[in-house]
């Protein structure tokens, strides 16, 4: 088989990492995520996998992330189950092929060349469309809010640490005007975590720069009285068979400030 490279920009490029996570994940036993589609995807592209194989945190930890998103997608879907999903940043992800409902509303949203790649492995259908766009570039609302008036749910996940916090708040303020009442799923970290991120035992690998932390995810109220945090989780509120995989040192270490608090997932309310 003849592998296809792929040419991403130096954010865009993580997405690889996810996509391998998955992919090692699927060969396990008792697997956090099942996810063959990155299996066949990660086995079709030209690229050197092997600098991640030390990087068994960020495997395990992209699975723990990817299933409790999952989870508040599912239950978002089992109350709306006509809603409509919004994946920011979606890369290569296959959150659709893990919850699809048979009756949701899906798009897929991420930049230009992240895109390009996707479009070459999934395929746009009925329910489910791609954007080509910068989710700070407000011309793909018009696009979303085509479908109709019904509940909607925004995921972005491993997104907006790349962001500045200008572009936080900006991409806040573009949800909650043009979909008042709308849900938003997505994960942060501590600025201790920003501030060491030459640790990271995948992101060192890569130019990508984290760039915006908040030590308290609730104070995100304060930037707008119409932004509410429902429910905040953290990799300790992972299933205990799961959780476990990520060592006894890493366990120890999520335990104790400042570490406890460097990364967490957040369901919002806007408006």
């Amino acid at each position: 088989m003849t592998k296809t490279q792929v040419e991403l920009g130096a954010v865009q490029e993580t997405l690889l990492i996810t996509l391998w996570a998955r992919a090692v994940e699927t060969g396990k036993t008792d697997p956090i995520i099942t996810d063959p589609k990155s299996v066949e995807i990660i086995e079709q592209i030209e690229y050197d996998f092997s600098k991640l194989e030390k990087a068994k945190g960020t495997q395990v930890g992209v699975c723990l992330r990817g299933l409790m998103f999952d989870g508040w997608v599912k239950s978002f879907l089992t109350e709306n189950p006509n809603g409509i999903i919004v994946e920011i940043g979606s890369g290569l992800n296959t959150r659709f092929e893990r919850v699809d409902n048979g009756q949701v509303r899906w798009f897929d949203l991420d930049m230009p060349d992240s895109m390009a790649v996707r479009e070459k492995y999934f395929q746009e259908t009925e329910r489910r469309k791609f954007i080509a766009s910068s989710v700070l570039d407000s011309s793909w609302v018009d696009q979303v809010k085509a479908v109709g008036s019904t509940q909607i749910m925004f995921v972005a996940e491993g997104v907006l640490m790349y962001l500045s916090e200008s572009q936080v708040k900006q991409l806040f303020a573009l949800l909650v005007e043009n979909f008042p009442g709308c849900y938003f799923a997505f994960d942060s970290m501590s600025p201790f975590m920003v501030k060491n991120q030459k640790q990271h035992d995948a992101i060192k690998h890569y130019s990508a720069k984290f760039d915006w932390g908040i030590q308290d995810i609730r104070n995100i109220a304060k930037w707008d009285s119409r932004y509410q945090i429902l429910e905040v989780k953290t990799m300790k509120d992972a299933p205990p068979q799961y959780y476990q995989r990520i060592g006894l040192f890493n366990s120890l270490i999520f335990s104790i400030p400042p570490f406890k608090n460097m990364f967490r997932l957040s369901l919002a309310k806007l408006g």
